[in-house]
C-alpha cells in the first residue's frame, strides 16, 4: 500500500490535536477542581450533581429562613419581656391607687405615671425589625399596628407569618397584635386592647372620687392587668419553645447539608493525584507527538531532490 507524504502529515497533525484536547480538558478540569466539567464526561455524574445543586439551594435557603424567623424571635421575645415589665409597674401604681387613703393629687401622679407606661407599650407594640417591618402587624408589615392617640385601634390584621425551615415545616416568625395585645373586656361591654386600658386606667384616676358611671372599678383593672400579664408569659413561652424548634432545625439542616455536600464532592470533584500524573502523561505524550511530526517532515522526497 502507497502511503502518500500528505497522509503522513495529515496523521501527525490529527495526533497532536488529539493529545492537545487531552490536554487542555485535564487543564480545565485541574483549573475548576472538577472530574465532571462537560456533561458528556459523565451524564449520570451531571444530572446527580445537578439533583444536588438543586436540593442543597433549597436547604440553604431554609437556613436563611430560620436565620430571619430567629432573629424576629428574638425580638418578639426581647419586647413581649419589657411590655410584662410595664404592665407589672402599671400593677403596682394601681394596687396603689385602690388605697382609700390616697390624696387626689397623688392618683393624679399615679395616672402620669400610667400614661408613660402606656406610651411605652405602645412603642413596643410598634416595633419594627432589621428590615423596617412592624413585627406585630400580621400579614400587614408595612402598617403600623396601634395608631395614636386615643382610641389607639389596632390596624394590622390576624395573620401570623410564617416561614418554611425544612420540606415538611414551616415555623411562625412572629404573632399579631390582635393576640399579643387585643380582646380585653371594657365598661360598655365592648373590647379593647392593653394599650386602650392603661389610657383608661389613667383617665379614671384623674377623675378622682367619685369616679364618673362610665368608669371601671379598680379591680377590675388589676383583673385586666393581671389577665394582659398571664397571656404576655404564655406567648413569650410559644416564642421560646419556637426558638427551640428553629435551633434543632438548623442544626438538622446543617447535618443534611454536609452530607449531600460530601456526595456531591464524590461524584463530581476531582481526584488531583490522579489528575495531575494524567496531565504530565499527556503532557509527554503531546511533546513526543510534536518530536514525531519534526523528524516526519524531514522524510519528504523534496528535500534530497
Amino acid at each position: 500500500m502507497r502511503i502518500a507524504t500528505a497522509m503522513i502529515f495529515q496523521r501527525g497533525v490529527s495526533a497532536m490535536q488529539t493529545r492537545q484536547r487531552e490536554l487542555s480538558h485535564s487543564e480545565l478540569q485541574l483549573a475548576t477542581g472538577r472530574r465532571v466539567v462537560t456533561p458528556e464526561d459523565d451524564p449520570t455524574a451531571t444530572a446527580r450533581g445537578l439533583d444536588l445543586d438543586r436540593r442543597i439551594a433549597t436547604v440553604e435557603q431554609h437556613q436563611r429562613n430560620i436565620d430571619r424567623a430567629r432573629e424576629r424571635l428574638d425580638l418578639e421575645d426581647t419586647s413581649l419581656r419589657e411590655v410584662g415589665n410595664l404592665l407589672q409597674r402599671a400593677r403596682e401604681l394601681t394596687v396603689q391607687a385602690a388605697s382609700d387613703t390616697l390624696a387626689p393629687e397623688d392618683r393624679t401622679a399615679i395616672a402620669h405615671e400610667i400614661r408613660q407606661l402606656r406610651d411605652e407599650v405602645l412603642g413596643l407594640a410598634n416595633t419594627r425589625d432589621a428590615n423596617g417591618e412592624f413585627l406585630f402587624s400580621g400579614y400587614k408589615g408595612d402598617s403600623r399596628p396601634f395608631t395614636a392617640p386615643s382610641p389607639y385601634t389596632y390596624a394590622g390584621d390576624s395573620g401570623q407569618r410564617r416561614l418554611r425551615i425544612s420540606h415538611e415545616r414551616t415555623l411562625a416568625d412572629s404573632d399579631n397584635g390582635q393576640a399579643v395585645f387585643g380582646g380585653f373586656s371594657d365598661p360598655a361591654g365592648g373590647t379593647r386592647n392593653l394599650i386602650k386600658m392603661l389610657d383608661d386606667l389613667a383617665e379614671d384616676l384623674d377623675a378622682g372620687t367619685p369616679a364618673p358611671p362610665s368608669s371601671q372599678p379598680i379591680q377590675a383593672y388589676l383583673s385586666d392587668l393581671d389577665a394582659g400579664l398571664g397571656r404576655i408569659l404564655d406567648i413569650r413561652a410559644q416564642v421560646g419553645a419556637r426558638i427551640n424548634a428553629s435551633d434543632t432545625q438548623k442544626k438538622a439542616n446543617e447535618d443534611f447539608l454536609v452530607t449531600m455536600k460530601t456526595t456531591r464532592s464524590e461524584v463530581r470533584d476531582l481526584d488531583y493525584a490522579e489528575a495531575v500524573s494524567r496531565f504530565q502523561q499527556q503532557l509527554t505524550a503531546l511533546q513526543a507527538s510534536q518530536q514525531s511530526f519534526a523528524k516526519i517532515q524531514d522524510l519528504s522526497l523534496f528535500k534530497f531532490i
